[in-house]
Parts: C-alpha cells; structure tokens; sequence
C-alpha cells in the first residue's frame, strides 16, 4: 500500500505577477524547480514551486499520494496533470489536487504480473494487454500495483478484470470484462500487423490551456 511522499515545496506570491506567469515559470525551471498548483476542497488555489528532480523521481516511482511541506503548513495531494513541453521530455507545470486521508478516489493503478505461464513453454506468448486500471478506493489505501498471478494460463487462456484479487476496499473502476492478460500462440501473434505504438504518458496540456494561472 503506498505512503504519501514527503515533498518540500514553496509558495509563489501571485500579487503584481511576482509570483506567476509564464516569464516568471520560465525562470523557475532555469532554476531546477517546476511551477504547480494545489487546488480543491473549496480552498483557494495556491501556487508553488518545487524541485524538478523531486517530481520526475515521484513520477518514475508510479507514486500516487503525495504530502507537500509548505514549512508552516502541508497540504495531502494527488497530481491531477502534467505538462511537458512539446518534445514530451521536460515537466513544465504541475496540477496537485487536495485529498483527505479516508476519501474515496478514483485513480490509476499499475497491473504486476506474477510467476510464470505454462502456456510460454507451450509455444505460446503472454500478453500483457492492459498495463493499469482506473480503481476507487481511499486516498490513504491505494494499492502499489494489483498483482495478477499467470501460474495456470496456457495457450489460449486470458485473465479478465472481473478475475482480478483487488484489496480490501479496492473497486474496479472499469469495464469487469475488460481483457488484462492473455497467453496466445506465436503464430497468432506473428501473423498480427504490427501498427505504430504509443507510449503512456501523464497528460500532456498545450500551453494555451495553461497561460491563466491562479
């Protein structure tokens, strides 16, 4: 079960644009440090700042909670968005959204496949095809990964979501016939048309939709 990481972050003062906009974000990242927000709860927004390599260590983590250390307050956050430049290389802002402990979320969690399939000594090939899943559960109780176990898959058989052992107050969030992993045979898959592949990425906001800032 993942633990809020402990983050330090500081406060951007808004006032006169001292705090905000996007020659001040620019001179931010020549810093090291990102611009982001934290919004929600019917609090005021509140711009900050923080390490680059902070955030892009909790992102290759596949971290989920996060507790931000304002040094006079902290504030327990999920990221919502985030938006890299236009190669898809560098985090350029950060969307922070306010959760309570024991409040129901809906978030993304990584699938782990466990053991081996016989079906792979069989001839055949495992496929992952779904890499995470949308679940709902609290913000203090979301799971690292939900581990699927292929020890009985043989060519041809498949585990759907409906399958899936979640934790105690983990829901599935999407469609319980969903297909998650499934072991065909080699010739099956070398007679499939390999298209073009897209690689998963947090959200990526033109910067348009990013010029007003709180």
């Amino acid at each position: 079960m993942a633990e809020a990481v402990k983050i330090p972050v500081e406060a951007r003062n808004p006032e006169k644009n001292k705090g905000t906009g996007s020659r001040f974000s620019r001179k931010l990242r020549e810093k090291g440090r990102i611009p982001a927000v934290i919004y929600g709860h019917k609090e005021p927004v509140k711009p900050i700042s923080l390490s680059r390599d902070a955030i892009v260590d909790f992102i290759k983590k596949g971290s989920h909670l996060a507790e931000l250390n304002l040094g006079s307050s902290t504030e327990t956050v999920l990221v919502k968005a985030v938006q890299w430049d236009y190669l898809g290389r560098e985090i350029i802002h950060v969307d922070f959204a306010r959760v309570s402990a024991d409040e129901a979320i809906h978030t993304q969690t990584r699938i782990e496949v466990r053991n081996v399939a016989p079906g792979v000594a069989e001839g055949g090939v495992l496929e992952l095809i779904v890499h995470s899943i949308d679940v709902k559960c609290r913000a203090n109780a979301i799971p690292d990964s939900i581990k699927v176990d292929v020890a009985n898959l043989h060519i041809n058989d498949a585990i759907h979501a409906k399958e899936l052992i979640l934790p105690e107050g983990v829901t599935l969030n999407i469609d319980p016939d969903t297909l998650i992993v499934h072991v065909t045979s080699r010739s099956a898959v070398e007679a499939t048309p390999v298209e073009g592949e897209t690689a998963t990425q947090p959200e990526v906001i033109k910067p348009e939709r990013k010029e007003k800032e709180a």
